[in-house]
Formats: C-alpha cells, structure tokens, sequence
C-alpha cells in the first residue's frame, strides 16, 4: 500500500486480485504505487513475488480525463511483454471510439467500485 493510502485502494486490490487469471497476472503479486499530482490518480507497477518482475502496469482514472491521449500514453510508456491495464470505477463511461482504440492496443480495462 502507498503511504497516503485512499479509501479505494484495498477495493482496486481486491479487484485485481478477482480478475488476476483473465489478466494474465499471477496469484501472488507485489504492488508499487505512484501518485499523478495533484489528483488522487495512481501509476501503479505490479510485479511477481517469485523474482518475475515487473508484469503489469495500471493506470488509474478515477479523476483524470477519459482521453485517447491517457491511452496512447498508457500504451507507449509500458515496456514489451508489459501487460497495460486501465482501472476505472463502474460507473465510469467510456465513449464508444475510446473502447475502440483499447481493444486495439490491447490494453485490459478493470472495472472497480470507489464508492
């Protein structure tokens, strides 16, 4: 856990720790997490604890703006073989074109409750 902690983290955890199996992630994961000032958004690295790595990284949107600009940063800024994940909150929308430009970059979306 980050040291300024937000309500909603252990629920994103939890979330990734549901969909763990479709995103490709191992059981047992390790978590890094880095704020975007100044909004209560987060980078956050995900790695094996069995030595693997870095597997994944997720970026959060809960306050930032649902743009082909997040997505194509999101999808530039991950290394090879890095799996790309958005987590957003349920309720969020997302525009058709922008479901459009994920699947077509591959990146995972992961739905969490921040409420």
């Amino acid at each position: 856990m980050p040291s300024n902690e937000s309500p909603w983290h252990a629920v994103l955890e939890a979330a990734l720790a549901e969909e763990s199996e479709r995103l490709g992630l191992p059981a047992e994961i390790e978590l890094r997490w880095n704020m975007i000032p100044p909004m209560d958004d987060w980078i956050v690295n995900v790695a094996g604890v069995a030595g693997e790595g870095d597997l994944a990284v997720v970026v959060t949107a809960r306050q930032l703006a649902l743009t082909a600009e997040l997505v194509r940063l999101l999808d530039d800024s991950a290394g090879s073989g890095i799996i790309r994940i958005l987590a957003l909150p349920t309720e969020k929308f997302v525009p058709q074109t922008l479901s459009e430009l994920l699947e077509a970059t591959g990146i995972e979306v992961l739905r969490f409750s921040d409420n």
